[in-house]
This record gives C-alpha cells, sequence and structure tokens, in this order.
C-alpha cells in the first residue's frame, strides 16, 4: 500500500487564522502518508520571522520535512527579493532524482512542474510529479501540454506514475487533456464512480418495474456524468470549484477522499487530497 496527499497549502496562510506553519505540519503528520506534494510553499522568506522556522533558516520547507520525511524535492518557481516559493515532494521513501521544469506561459504568474523518482522498498520506481497550473485557460492547456510532453518523453508506460497539484482547473479542460492523453486517473472520481456504479446496479433491481425510458433518463442524469465528479476542494471554508487533483496511472485506487471540517478550514484556503494505492 502507498499513501499520498497533495496539498496547495497558500504559505502556509489561512484566511481565518493568517500564518499557520504549525498547523500545517500538524495536519501532514496526522495524514502520515507516505508521500507528500506540496504547491504554494516557501523554501525562504526574509519578512517573516516566525519563531518556530528560525531554526531552519526561514525555511517552510525544512520545517514541514521535520522528523517525518526524510527525503524531499524542492522547485522554486516564483522567485522574488525577499524568498522564493514553489513546489515541493516530501517522501518517506529515498528520492534518486529529481528535476523542475518552468512552464510559466507569462510574466504574470511562474509556474513549475517538479518530478521525482521515488524509490519504494516492495514496488520500485515511482514517478512522482507535482504541479501548479495558471489561473487562466490558454495558459492551463499550454501548461497541460507541456506536462504531456515531459510524461511522454521521460516516464516509461510500464512505471507507476503519480501526478497530484493544483491545476486550477474548474471547467475540466486540462483534466480531459491529461485523461486522454496520458491515461490518467483521477483518484476522487474514480472511487465516487466507483460507488455510484454499485449503487447504481441495487437501485436498477428495485426500480426494474419502472418503464425503460425512465430508467434512462434517470441513469443519465444521476450517473451519466461521472467525469464531473472530481473533487471539490476550493475554498476549504466551503468547498465548491474543482481545483486540486490527485491522477494515478500502473496504481490501483483502494481510497481516496478530501480532508475537510474545521480544522482543515485554519490549515489553508485548500482542502487537502488523500489517497491510498496499490500495485
Amino acid at each position: 500500500m502507498i499513501t499520498v496527499t497533495t496539498y496547495n497549502i497558500h504559505k502556509a496562510h489561512s484566511i481565518i487564522r493568517g500564518c499557520h506553519l504549525s498547523a500545517v505540519k500538524q495536519g501532514l503528520h496526522e495524514l502520515n502518508a507516505d508521500i507528500v506534494c506540496l504547491q504554494e510553499v516557501q523554501d525562504i522568506n526574509t519578512k517573516r520571522s516566525q519563531h518556530s522556522i528560525e531554526h531552519h533558516g526561514h525555511s517552510q520547507v525544512l520545517a514541514l520535512q521535520g522528523q517525518d520525511y526524510p527525503y524531499i524535492a524542492y522547485g522554486a518557481n516564483a522567485v522574488y527579493q525577499h524568498g522564493n516559493h514553489g513546489n515541493a515532494i516530501l517522501s518517506k521513501h529515498p528520492i534518486q532524482k529529481w528535476s523542475n521544469i518552468d512552464v510559466s506561459d507569462h510574466r504574470l504568474e511562474q509556474r513549475g512542474i517538479l518530478h521525482a523518482t521515488v524509490q519504494h522498498p516492495e514496488h520500485g520506481e515511482i514517478h512522482v510529479i507535482c504541479a501548479h497550473f495558471g489561473l487562466f485557460k490558454v495558459s492551463r492547456v499550454r501548461q497541460a501540454h507541456a506536462l504531456i510532453r515531459h510524461v511522454r518523453e521521460h516516464v516509461p508506460m510500464n512505471r507507476p506514475l503519480l501526478v497530484a497539484g493544483d491545476f486550477n482547473d474548474w471547467n475540466l479542460h486540462v483534466h480531459q487533456l491529461l485523461s486522454r492523453e496520458l491515461h490518467l486517473k483521477d483518484a476522487i472520481e474514480s472511487v465516487q464512480y466507483g460507488q455510484r456504479r454499485h449503487s447504481h446496479g441495487r437501485i436498477r433491481q428495485l426500480t426494474h418495474k419502472f418503464s425503460q425510458p425512465l430508467k434512462k433518463r434517470w441513469i443519465d442524469n444521476d450517473w451519466g456524468e461521472h467525469d464531473q465528479q472530481v473533487g471539490r476542494t476550493f475554498p476549504s471554508l466551503a468547498p465548491w470549484f474543482k481545483l486540486d487533483r490527485l491522477y494515478v496511472r500502473g496504481l490501483t485506487i483502494q481510497e481516496a477522499h478530501i480532508k475537510a471540517g474545521s480544522v482543515w478550514r485554519e490549515r489553508s484556503d485548500h482542502a487537502p487530497i488523500y489517497a491510498e494505492l496499490s500495485l
């Protein structure tokens, strides 16, 4: 079993409690995932003099790594005078190599794709990609094509692949591209569709006496659009927008859910996704 989390921590800044890095760190400790993909995590920010990270050189990356994750990969996407932020991959298993690919589409948004290979003791090499896409549709589509090219060139089809992050993809254009071109499965969508198919089977037995047109209309309306069931993760205060995803290829999704509730609302403006996977 492999456990994975993806989480946009918004520089550890909650809209409810302000800067709250210790709460984010506690949340990761509670999830206890084998692999964690983070977006909007700061390596350095000299403007913030939080006591909790002073002994880490003001680095959120090192503070979140703590004792739980001996292996990290970090890719700075946005670099400014007082620091930088980007994507990070934390792992309990060795990271063999990693690279950060700049997919910025314009000067106003610095975006990247962080690609690491994790050596799992039982399952061997697992490719992990942590991404953060832009706010504009045209940028997201170009970034999706860049991701597709990178995966085709650098990830063998016979190796397990995780693609996780904040895709800002509320209209599902990126979702459709990645699902079709890379044969990725969204963890939340897969679990929800499986549950709905199971429910559909039971309901169909109970409603056999109804006419075929009525059954067809019911099924089409309630279960036909299963591709719309990707997770709602933003804002964490009342999740509605489908921005964050956890995709897999070459792995079986055993369980997946979004961490919601008052505790998680106080940690970031996004809700994290957690999944249990197997080969």
